[in-house]
């Protein structure tokens, strides 16, 4: 039995293959860390003291027993793997597809009260994460009270949602969260610029979420994946021979 195609139907399926192949033969993919610049965190139970050198950092929320609000911030170089990524696949021809966030901790485990006073106990509850465009801070300025500079309003700088999370507090560690592909975060690693992440627990939640820092060691890993977008050339020689393959056989029946 012959199958006999008509031209419409010859140039829709060269065109489905053709959109098949980018993501099949040709698309690599790969996973690079950019350097921790900055980490710390700010709690609204002392509001003018700088935690830049603590081991560790937390994001909670207030509770009845210790009526804190602590936020955290963290800032990556994506210098480094931009020029790693423009050396792999050259400038233009890659693209960001997941963002993850990976965080460490010495006290995973719920109901328990971390070594230092100044952390509220750790405990479950829901948090945020979103990309902040203040980049202009030092570890050692930060405080609660000069947070209102970073942010929107004061500080008239944008906070874009990278997600809302849920923290289980149920002693595991690390936990690696997948972040929105929010634009703007996207572009800075487009651009090799700088990228801070603010944390916050969400409204109502009494979550108490500690992770290492720098000083601590095992800090956040940020953990961008791209995967290659074929060269124009590249898909035009593609698409040109499969279009040629389907007239030989068109000829042939």
């Amino acid at each position: 039995m012959k199958l006999h195609l008509k031209p419409k139907q010859i140039t829709t399926i060269t065109v489905l293959a053709a959109a098949a192949f980018p993501a099949s033969l040709l698309a690599q993919t790969t996973t690079l860390s950019p350097v921790v610049d900055a980490n710390t965190y700010v709690s609204s139970g002392q509001p003018t003291t700088s935690f830049s050198g603590k081991g560790a950092m937390e994001i909670a929320g207030p509770t009845t027993a210790q009526n804190n609000t602590e936020e955290s911030l963290v800032q990556f170089n994506t210098a480094t793997i931009q020029s790693d990524f423009n050396t792999d696949y050259g400038a233009g021809n890659w693209a960001v597809t997941a963002v993850t966030l990976t965080l460490f901790s010495n006290f995973p485990q719920g109901g328990v009260q971390p070594g230092n006073s100044s952390f509220n106990v750790i405990a479950p509850g829901g948090f945020e994460l979103d990309w902040l465009s203040a980049n202009n801070w030092t570890q050692s300025e930060i405080t609660y009270n000069y947070m209102p500079n970073l942010l929107p309003g004061t500080g008239n700088n944008a906070l874009d949602s990278l997600g809302d999370f849920n923290y289980q507090a149920n002693g595991t560690s690390p936990v690696t969260w997948s972040l929105n592909l929010d634009p703007n975060m996207v572009r800075e690693i487009d651009s090799g610029g700088l990228i801070t992440i603010f944390g916050q627990p969400t409204a109502g939640s009494t979550v108490g979420y500690l992770f290492n820092t720098t000083t601590q060691g095992n800090p956040p890993v940020l953990s961008v994946t791209v995967t290659e977008v074929p060269e124009p050339g590249i898909m035009a020689l593609l698409v040109s021979g499969l279009a040629g393959l389907a007239t030989v056989r068109r000829w042939k029946n």
